[in-house]
């Protein structure tokens, strides 16, 4: 149109498009160049109307390139040049220009009087874009709630309008503002409903897979995250028009990757952020980008007092003060502070932080309440320290207790790891053995120290659970592909991750004296707790008495446990010559783990029945195979509360008995077949009857369920670890239907008493869930063993519950009277678990 000499209002039009394009892609030098050429044209040519819209997008160009003054210059030009309604649409753009500026109540005042006049007007999209500014700086604000009472108003304007993309935008910032509030399953619910309308219409801007991985990270899921993270950073580099929007997405990519482990990543990430933001004159957006790269720096080892000052400075530059980068820059600094030796510069910062303990998300007061904790060391204050780490973790229950979906609790608790170790390693140092026991479970096991979500219908899950299965037997025959399954397993996980758990409930409080009640005279519980880079801490309750020892370091244990789980895999499937070498040559290896893990505690454990509770990463040791456990009664917890909770446990009324065989045995269901003629009553499912539904059905509310099935351990997503069943697999999602789970609890099936170590000190997998669900004793194996060796196993250790022996006993039984090399490997590689 230029270059064809078209009219002075075509004109105008053409200099104002090539400013936009310039401005959204990065160029904001050249966009504030267009827009003067075109308001000159304009008032040469006497176009009133087009200076004001022109002097409104001169205002939001400047606006980016951080130039107050010009930019309120352009505005008033334009609200000078414009009629009512003109000018409730240039005070929609000057909020937005006074947003990114960080004057959040200007924003607001300027978009909630907009809005007035537009909707007088029936300007539908023009209020619809007020409220959304409106909605977006009252976020700015924290003023979550009336953010989102806006941003529905503008959902259903969007909606009413047929303005789909508007409308999904809006859902998308609405899934941004409950994570703001804290609201980690709305906000999960709201973006991954948003990501699937922009994929239906096939436009995903890069915002909405940054926000995900942002509360994907919140929720606990930093592997998820960093995938989610590196997807949105693709886009960035592929899209031309993304200058505006790279620097956001690679701080919010370094962030990602920093907390999910790969700091190298993440200071490359924020570096290219940083330099981005200059050069585009992003002051407050490079400030964010810069306390990501110390942060990542930090997480490096690299920290001097440079350091620390330029984390103070930026603590200090950043304006909005409901960030988390201002919070994360003002904790960073604190820390460097102190790690470097400045204490004035660490208790201004950490102050500051501590400041906000009892505003904002619980995420958030968390953060604070560590600042306070660092404060309280620093003045040499031990209990003021204490009391705050113990503050900080009540808040950070009250999130989790928030959660519905157990993968949630368990990862979120990963949160809390500064405040646990913090308190932890103090207490192991100078602390009495008892308070040392009640800090180790203050953090250990919250799957099981909170209260647990009722199970309720959910028939979206039962079905979907049900296409799983399909698509596994059709996966089988080569009907269908990975990507399917796939599919339905990310269907089936964002459906659960939306749901509510019930914050009116509270942490069941943990006493010394209790536990010492429950373990009488003749029980011995051992706490091992294993503190980083040092040694392995002993804890041992009995008679009474509360003891602490030091055992062997802790950097010293995996090779041992990979072998010694090596060693009985192939003894256990192995002939008796193969397996009597390999048991031979392991116990050297297995003297050397019970000397590292347990110490001189083995000379603590009296005669009686032994209680273990490891960090969750030792929970698959195989226990039962140390040479000071062979025999004795041992029974395996998550922790010392999981434990009293078990032995609390009340037996059902019917001692109802349910007898499972799985699919592909090479048994072919000997051992549920001989337990039917030893328990006749029993529901007996084999074959094609023993589908999920009905082995569900079997399970609920029974006294003793066994059953004898080739388990799938997931590692990559421990919650589809599943049973093979006739029509698929009985997933965790599947067992946390039931609303009674069984008492008493055999899987015969190989690994399944593995599970995933996560958060602070969680474990995920099919005996967490059962356990955490009520089921007061499991007996499961840590290693493959053979379908022909597990039958003699189970058919010993139920003929010693018959005679009304638990499953500690029983197993110590059974390891006594195994008379051949594979059965004792078979044997050892079982584990009791709970308390029953």
């Amino acid at each position: 149109m230029l270059s064809q000499q078209a009219t002075a209002l075509d004109r105008s039009y053409a200099l104002q498009t090539l400013g936009i394009v310039a401005r959204d892609s990065g160029d904001v030098g050249a966009a504030i160049q267009k827009f003067r050429q075109g308001i000159a044209l304009s008032k040469s040519a006497v176009l009133s109307a087009r200076i004001g819209d022109l002097a409104a997008s001169l205002g939001t160009a400047l606006a980016l390139a951080g130039r107050r003054r010009a930019m309120t210059e352009a505005f008033d030009e334009a609200l000078l040049r414009s009629t009512e309604l003109e000018s409730a649409r240039v005070l929609v753009r000057r909020g937005a220009a006074k947003m990114h500026l960080g004057d959040h109540v200007g924003a607001y005042e300027d978009c909630i009087f907009a809005a007035a006049v537009l909707a007088r007007a029936s300007d539908r999209r023009w209020e619809a874009n007020a409220r959304h500014n409106a909605g977006t700086a009252l976020m700015g604000m924290g003023r979550f709630q009336e953010a989102d009472e806006q941003l529905v108003r503008v959902q259903e304007l969007a909606q009413g309008q047929q303005e789909h993309f508007d409308a999904t935008v809006t859902l998308h910032v609405r899934g941004a503002c409950a994570y703001r509030m804290g609201d980690l399953p709305r906000a999960l619910e709201l973006l991954y409903d948003a990501r699937r309308r922009y994929d239906e219409l096939g436009v995903v801007p890069p915002e909405v897979v940054r926000d995900l991985a942002v509360v994907q990270l919140a929720a606990g899921l930093p592997d998820e995250a960093a995938q989610t993270a590196d997807e949105m950073v693709a886009m960035l580099r592929d899209a031309r028009d993304a200058a505006l929007r790279r620097a956001d997405g690679f701080i919010a990519a370094a962030t990602v990757h920093l907390a999910a482990g790969t700091p190298e990543r993440a200071v490359e990430l924020a570096r290219s952020a940083a330099r981005s933001s200059k050069r585009q004159g992003h002051v407050d957006v490079e400030r964010h980008a810069r306390v990501v790269l110390l942060r990542a720096q930090a997480a490096t080892g690299n920290v001097t007092k440079r350091h620390a000052r330029a984390a103070a400075e930026l603590a200090t530059e950043l304006k909005d003060r409901y960030s988390s980068e201002r919070l994360d820059a003002l904790v960073l600094a604190g820390r460097m502070a102190l790690d470097t030796g400045l204490p004035e510069v660490a208790e201004q910062n950490l102050s500051a932080a501590a400041a906000e303990r009892n505003r904002g998300s619980s995420l958030r007061r968390a953060t604070a309440w560590y600042a306070q904790a660092l404060r309280a060391r620093a003045d040499g204050d031990r209990t003021a320290m204490l009391r705050a780490c113990s503050r900080g973790l009540d808040v950070l229950d009250t999130h989790a207790l928030s959660l519905g979906a157990t993968e949630l609790r368990a990862r979120a608790t990963v949160h809390g790891s500064d405040l646990a170790i913090l308190a932890t390693r103090t207490v192991a140092f100078d602390g009495t053995a008892r308070e040392l026991l009640r800090w180790t479970e203050r953090w250990r096991s919250s799957l099981h120290a909170l209260p647990w979500p009722e199970a309720e219908h959910d028939p979206v899950l039962a079905a979907e659970l049900g296409r799983l299965r399909a698509a596994e037997n059709v996966l089988g025959t080569g009907g269908t592909d990975e990507t399917d399954r796939r599919r339905i397993e990310e269907r089936i996980r964002r459906h659960v991750h939306g749901r509510y758990g019930d914050t009116s409930r509270r942490r069941a409080r943990f006493e010394v004296p209790a536990l010492l009640d429950h373990l009488g005279d003749d029980r011995t519980l051992v706490s091992i707790v294993g503190v980083k880079g040092e040694r392995f801490h002993v804890v041992v309750a009995r008679r009474g008495r509360v003891q602490r020892m030091a055992a062997g370091h802790v950097g010293d244990i995996r090779s041992e446990v990979d072998y010694a789980r090596f060693a009985l895999r192939g003894a256990a499937l192995a002939n008796d010559a193969v397996a009597s070498a390999l048991l031979t040559a392991a116990e050297p290896g297995l003297a050397r783990l019970q000397e590292t893990l347990l110490g001189p505690a083995v000379r603590e454990l009296g005669d009686g029945p032994v209680v273990l509770v490891p960090p969750s990463t030792l929970q698959a040791v195989p226990w039962g195979a140390l040479p000071a456990l062979r025999d004795r009664d041992v029974t395996v917890a998550p922790s010392a509360a999981a434990w009293m909770r078990a032995r609390q446990s009340v037996q059902p009324e019917s001692e109802r008995v349910a007898l499972i065989a799985g699919s592909g045995l090479s048994t072919s269901a000997a051992e549920v077949d001989a337990l039917a003629g030893v328990y006749p009553d029993a529901t007996v499912l084999t074959g094609q009857d023993a589908s999920a539904e009905a082995t569900l059905g079997a399970l609920e509310g029974s006294w003793l369920a066994h059953i004898g099935a080739h388990c799938r351990y997931r590692g990559d997503n421990p919650m589809f670890s599943a049973l093979e069943l006739a029509d698929g697999p009985l997933t965790v999602y599947d067992f946390e239907r039931l609303r009674t789970p069984p008492y008493r609890m055999l899987l015969t099936a190989c690994e399944s008493g593995v599970g995933s170590p996560t958060g602070a000190d969680e474990l995920l997998g099919l005996t967490t869930s059962l356990s955490a669900l009520g089921t007061a004793g499991l007996m499961a194996s840590v290693v493959p063993v053979s379908d022909a060796g597990s039958v003699d196993v189970s058919l010993a250790v139920h003929e010693r519950l018959r005679a009304g022996d638990d499953l500690s006993t029983a197993l110590r039984a059974t390891r006594q009277q195994a008379t051949t090399p594979v059965a004792t490997a078979t044997a050892w590689s079982f584990l009791a678990l709970g308390a029953a």
